[in-house]
């Protein structure tokens, strides 16, 4: 709490104090008495806003707070005098996130005795991340002027911007057999019969259920199912490595645009979204330092995760090449990747070896992250377009992205299969 009297509040109450001992001196009562009454006046105005700032509350809430990117949240700020004098006039200075300048303000009249006023004001749409609204600052003053004196708040209110989620064209997501993992029978030309009706322990399951052999065989706690239907399960990978994304040092309104990290990730949040759509079970890779893939339940789960995600600095994706392959093994592996590296390719072309019968393991979509910096595309040449072409090798759907491609459109290029040129051009006609 600061500030105190006002220019104006500092002489009257000098002209008032003059009048006085004027006055005394004179013998003049009655200008006597109009300097006590001058001077009394901006002292009992500080009284009075003094003690009107200790009982103006004030509360806050954002709605909604979780959103994705380019939509835009609405905040409240809810004042209330607890007071049964009425207040002087506000202004109001509600501080925005640190990612924006300046500060909402607001012009209030006075609140009334036990008087309750909201006002509100529009946060215009953020990229992804976690913001923070206020704390607020409240000025208040008499209906003269004479006093000014502010009241800093401590509450503040966080929300979170999720990625771009882009809906997919496609009635059902590819199923695991549609890419040749067919989850009936994929361990067979692998490891032989006896694996069609077992998967790697999990915590929980019945220790009499350990098939030894299977064990034995694969190095991995292996246990028995009875059956080995396909269960609709999905694992995303997103490629987080510092190094393997760039970004275009113009931003642009749609961070997609200049920054490849930025595409990843509504890329992999798309995916993930779709599947969850179908009632798929979904996992979240990403993180070479945990033990496991994260688990996905539902959207909001999946919007959370994604919106504080940050690059990290991993040389490569061989920290992944358990998750990777546990993925492989159970479901469908859908890999969103940045600039590729031979120790990378490794772990995803090993992460589920392709079988006799030449069928592959998930989808790739590989960025050609040099289009981000300005580059023009050039179809058919690059790091990106021999990484994919390295993963159709190994049975897998792989597609070069470039920038100024829609996650649709390059979901739909991977799904059908369009060579690197006709995606490249795809992209140019955009």
């Amino acid at each position: 709490m600061a500030g105190g009297l006002t220019v104006r509040a500092k002489c009257v109450l000098a002209a008032g104090v003059t009048a006085f001992l004027c006055g005394l001196a004179l013998q003049e009562p009655g200008l006597t008495r109009g300097g006590l009454l001058a001077a009394a006046l901006p002292l009992a105005a500080l009284a009075f806003v003094h003690r009107a700032r200790l009982q103006v509350g004030s509360r806050r809430s954002v709605t909604p707070d979780r959103v994705n990117a380019g939509e835009s949240v609405l905040v409240q700020l809810t004042l209330r005098n607890a007071s049964r004098l009425p207040t002087g006039t506000l202004m109001l200075d509600d501080q925005l996130p640190q990612q924006l300048t300046g500060q909402a303000r607001f012009a209030l009249d006075g609140l009334a005795g036990r008087e309750e006023r909201t006002v509100s004001y529009r946060v215009p749409a953020l990229p992804r991340g976690r913001y923070r609204s206020g704390p607020l600052r409240a000025r208040l003053t008499d209906p003269f002027h004479f006093v000014d004196v502010m009241r800093s708040y401590t509450a503040t209110a966080d929300f979170l911007v999720g990625p771009v989620v882009e809906r997919l064209p496609g009635s059902d997501p590819l199923r695991s057999h549609d890419v040749g993992d067919n989850a009936g029978s994929h361990s067979i030309g692998a490891h032989g019969a006896d694996d069609a009706s077992t998967r790697e322990y999990r915590v929980g399951d019945d220790l009499r259920k350990i098939h030894w052999r299977s064990t034995a065989r694969t190095g991995a706690l292996m246990v028995r199912q009875e059956e080995r239907p396909w269960q609709g399960r999905g694992a995303v990978l997103l490629d987080v490595r510092t190094g393997a994304h760039t970004r275009h040092h113009t931003p642009a309104v749609d961070p997609r645009a200049s920054d490849s990290l930025e595409w990843a990730v509504s890329a992999a949040a798309s995916v993930a979204a779709h599947l969850l759509v179908h009632h798929q079970d979904v996992e979240l890779i990403f993180d070479p330092t945990a033990p496991a893939a994260l688990p996905i339940p539902e959207p909001s789960v999946l919007r959370d995760t994604l919106a504080v995600i940050t690059s990290m600095a991993e040389p490569d994706l061989s920290g992944l090449a358990r998750q990777l392959a546990h993925a492989a093994r159970e479901g469908t592996l859908f890999a969103v990747l940045g600039t590729p590296d031979p120790a990378s390719l490794h772990a995803l072309l090993h992460a589920h070896e392709r079988r006799a019968d030449g069928a592959g393991s998930g989808l790739a979509l590989v960025l050609d992250t040099p289009t981000w910096r300005g580059q023009a595309p050039e179809a058919g040449t690059g790091p990106a377009h021999d990484a994919a072409r390295r993963l159709r090798g190994a049975g897998w759907r792989a597609a070069v992205v470039v920038q100024g491609q829609d996650v649709a459109g390059a979901w739909t290029g991977v799904i059908h299969g369009l060579t690197d040129r006709s995606v490249a051009q795809a992209a140019v006609r955009r």
